[in-house]
Parts: structure tokens; C-alpha cells; sequence
């Protein structure tokens, strides 16, 4: 059952997860939106309703920054979670709105494959 308030984007891009009991965990976003994103992490496992900090480089190109968000993991699949984001603040809203309902598609110039697996 689907419970998203807002639209997601597909995208390819990285990200690093900072789960404590595990550390950094490398992924790669597959879709994102103003509430959430699901991210690929191989193999790995998270829990349900874990808390993480994701890091992301967001923003207009030639204009990126590096941004962190508090995310609780609200689904786990085969090769990834889903993340709910907690409390964003004004600059992330702001850099997430530009790259979910931007014309340009969104794609890291590497692509994500070789960076997980």
C-alpha cells in the first residue's frame, strides 16, 4: 500500500548512510522525493524504524552542497531501503523541491553500479 504525500523522482546518486551500529554505509538513491527516498545498499540490512543520517549532495549543477538529513528506515526490499525523512530544514526543502520538479533528469556522470557492488 502505497502512503507517499508527495511525488518521487528516479534519480541515480549517491549518498553515504551514517547508521550507528554499522557506520557508514555506502548507497545510491534510486528515487527521492520531498518525504522520503529509497536507497540501494546491496546486501546490507537495515531495520525497520532504524534512525540514520544520510548525506547528500544536493543543489542547482555547478552549485552543489553537501547536506545531511535524519531519515528513519520505514521499508526494507531485496536490494535496498525505504527512508522516511525527519524534520527538514528550509535550504534542504528548498534543494529538494529543485531537484524533484526540475526539467533536467538527474543522474550522477558515474552512475551508481560500480560504487555498490
Amino acid at each position: 500500500m502505497e502512503h507517499r504525500n508527495s511525488p518521487r523522482r528516479p534519480v541515480t546518486l549517491y549518498t553515504m548512510l551514517n547508521y550507528p551500529s554499522l557506520g557508514l554505509v555506502r548507497g545510491c538513491i534510486r528515487d527521492i522525493g520531498m518525504g522520503g527516498m529509497f536507497v540501494d545498499i546491496g546486501r546490507i540490512q537495515l531495520p525497520v524504524n532504524a534512525t540514520l543520517e544520510a548525506s547528500l549532495m544536493l543543489g542547482a549543477s555547478g552549485l552543489k552542497c553537501h547536506m545531511q538529513v535524519e531519515a528513519i528506515v520505514v521499508r526494507c526490499a531485496e536490494q535496498g531501503v525505504g527512508l522516511m525523512f525527519d524534520e527538514l530544514d528550509s535550504e534542504i526543502r528548498n534543494a529538494l523541491n529543485h531537484l524533484i520538479f526540475s526539467a533536467s533528469g538527474v543522474q550522477d556522470e558515474n552512475g551508481c553500479s560500480e560504487f555498490l557492488h
